[in-house]
């Protein structure tokens, strides 16, 4: 179980081995959908012989998604386990969890095990209880240390430097998070896998207004994702839009999606501005091509997926200063929506010039998106060298 993978100097020669795969989080979001594009190529280059897959019972669109790659390597194992409360603090005491991982090892033997990771702190238990000779690869989205989340990292930064020193390996997205990864305690490669988006061609934008009985000619910024005050940053954007309220009142405000922010978002409304909530959609680049701006005023992120819609389809882009936004994006998108004037910003986001400049910047930015451009990182993540 613990031999190592040899190189042998072919280029894109299958791995064979056992892979096991853990993932606890009952939600399917943009990192589980970047996950699985890299998940299909490992599965197309037979990179394992057998691939054990663990996920909640919960998670019913992770587990519809791996079985419609119909592959018969791959053995999807649901079981109750996810994470919980207090984890990564409680993930030593999680005891059927971990008696559970341990028999999976057991009986399954693996070469190496993959862990599906929204932050460092889903799948702490396996991460925890897996045998230390075991190889290691996090599938790692964003590590924000705590104290980068604007919350007190004192013990949290702490407790999570142990778990960042586990994996052999880490897979980003992106050479910010790669950064994040060393300042939170990882001390092992990071391999860019870059995410990639393939939205449906961008619909002419008084077709995608009409469509979605929006002003025609209005300028309209859209924000798409949870209303999730504290990581989204709507708190700093409700409040730059209460400042300047005279000065945005000829822009409409769409908000597209749901969560606990949406009060503090219908407020703004009682100040005289033109602001909208939509439910949630499956099809939010119906709303980016509708708009003239996306607005992203968050704390931390990964590598958005709508960031990347919104830039595939020309879309200017108003975000806070966070280090994955300075990667992707250039100046002109960059605001402090704390002290910056958010009208200014927007109003110069409109200007033909700038727009032009900040598509070629996309166009030049955007990773390619050919499968086959994963297979060095794949093999840079999953073939170790003997020990």
């Amino acid at each position: 179980m613990t031999q190592a993978f040899e190189r042998d100097g072919l280029a894109g020669r299958a791995a064979r081995g056992r892979l096991l795969v853990f993932q606890d989080s009952p939600q399917f979001g943009g990192h589980e959908i970047m996950f699985l594009r890299i998940f299909h190529r490992m599965l197309a280059r037979n990179m394992f012989e057998r691939v054990r897959f663990h996920l909640p019972w919960e998670n019913h669109r992770l587990r519809d998604a791996l079985e419609a790659l119909e592959a018969p390597a791959l053995d999807i194992a649901p079981w109750s386990f996810q994470k919980g409360s207090g984890e990564p603090y409680c993930a030593g005491f999680r005891f059927a969890y971990r008696r559970a991982v341990q028999a999976s090892v057991r009986s399954f033997q693996p070469n190496v095990a993959l862990l599906i990771q929204g932050r460092i702190e889903n799948c702490a238990v396996p991460m925890l209880t897996l045998p230390s000779q075991l190889k290691l690869v996090s599938y790692l989205p964003m590590a924000h240390r705590m104290r980068e989340m604007s919350r007190s990292g004192l013990i949290g930064d702490r407790v999570r430097r142990r778990l960042y020193r586990r994996p052999d390996r880490f897979i980003v997205p992106s050479r910010a998070v790669a950064e994040q990864v060393g300042r939170a305690g990882g001390q092992c490669q990071s391999v860019v896998i870059e995410n990639v988006v393939k939205p449906p061609p961008r619909a002419n934008r008084d077709t995608a207004r009409a469509a979605l009985q929006l002003p025609a000619n209005r300028r309209i910024a859209v924000f798409v994702g949870r209303l999730d005050v504290r990581q989204k940053g709507l708190d700093t954007l409700a409040s730059a839009m209460r400042r300047e309220a005279a000065e945005l009142r000829h822009w409409t405000f769409l908000f597209v999606g749901e969560g606990e922010g949406s009060a503090l978002v219908e407020a703004l409304s009682q100040i005289g501005l033109d602001v909208r909530i939509t439910g949630w959609t499956d099809q939010p680049h119906a709303y980016i091509a509708a708009a003239d701006v996306l607005l992203m005023p968050s704390r931390w992120e990964g590598v958005p997926l709508v960031m990347l819609e919104a830039m595939t389809y020309g879309v200017p882009l108003l975000t806070s200063t966070l280090d994955v936004f300075r990667d992707y994006l250039p100046a002109e998108s960059l605001i402090d929506y704390d002290s910056g004037s958010m009208a200014d910003a927007l109003e110069r986001l409109t200007q033909p010039d700038v727009r032009a400049r900040v598509a070629a910047h996309a166009g030049i930015r955007l990773p390619a998106t050919e499968d086959s451009k994963l297979d060095p990182a794949l093999d840079e993540a999953f073939l170790f060298s003997g020990r």
